[in-house]
């Protein structure tokens, strides 16, 4: 037969024991409580008196019977293995007491780092955000401002040049920069106006209509994504 564990590790984890080494501090909270403060409550106490409000009188009263039995049946418990629950009981409150001094300090330190390792887990949530919207840019803008745009000006100006004889080329140059600045104005829809990264993205866009007249929609696209999630990588996200 196993021999049950003694010493006061072993009972101060005892359910039984725990539950008359907390009864004195209910009784003194209970007791203060309605002397000075009546309308006092913490929030999970109003939330389980709400709970138990709700079984009802039969429910309620039946709680109360089962809460009863359960310190009978555990002061039972202790009184047969002889355990000093009082002498316990005022280690525990000690112990308690030295737990709840280190408690601020303790929590103090551990705080900074996981608020360190919240923002990094916050930052990689961005970046990886980032890094997705990165191939979503180089896809759906090329398909709107080179695919789309870029080759309906191209269109609508040798359509003129048929009429008034003008050189092709020139509606060619013409698309390739009327895409390109209002590539670079509709990202000013949702960002604040910045006349340097207006111009960087203008000249971006010339350089991807470009290559996207001499080398095609496909490489414009992985060109456009590579460079965007290159950026991405390279500059920690605000």
């Amino acid at each position: 037969m196993r021999r049950e564990a003694q010493g006061y590790f072993a009972w101060s984890r005892d359910p039984a024991v725990g539950l008359f080494a907390v009864l004195p501090l209910w009784l003194c909270y209970e007791g203060l409580r309605l002397s000075l403060a009546s309308s006092e409550r913490n929030l999970s106490e109003w939330l389980l008196l709400d709970l138990i409000a709700r079984l009802g009188p039969v429910g309620a009263g039946a709680l109360r019977i089962a809460f009863g039995i359960a310190v009978f049946l555990a002061m039972k418990s202790v009184v047969r293995r002889e355990i000093p629950w009082v002498h316990v009981t005022l280690v525990v409150v000690l112990e308690g007491t030295v737990y709840g001094l280190m408690l601020g300090p303790l929590a103090g330190a551990l705080a900074d780092p996981a608020t360190r390792l919240l923002g990094s887990f916050e930052f990689h949530q961005r970046l990886l955000q980032d890094l997705v919207g990165s191939l979503g840019a180089g896809i759906f803008e090329e398909l709107v401002f080179r695919l789309g745009l870029m080759s309906l000006l191209v269109w609508l100006w040798l359509r003129s040049t048929a009429v008034f004889r003008m050189p092709a080329a020139v509606g060619g140059l013409l698309a390739v920069v009327i895409s390109a600045v209002l590539f670079s104005l509709h990202h000013h829809l949702r960002e604040p106006w910045d006349e340097g990264v207006f111009v960087f993205r203008a000249m971006a866009g010339v350089l991807l209509g470009f290559l996207f007249w001499f080398r095609g929609f496909g490489v414009c696209v992985y060109t456009h994504a590579m460079y965007d999630v290159y950026y991405f990588l390279t500059h920690d996200p605000q």
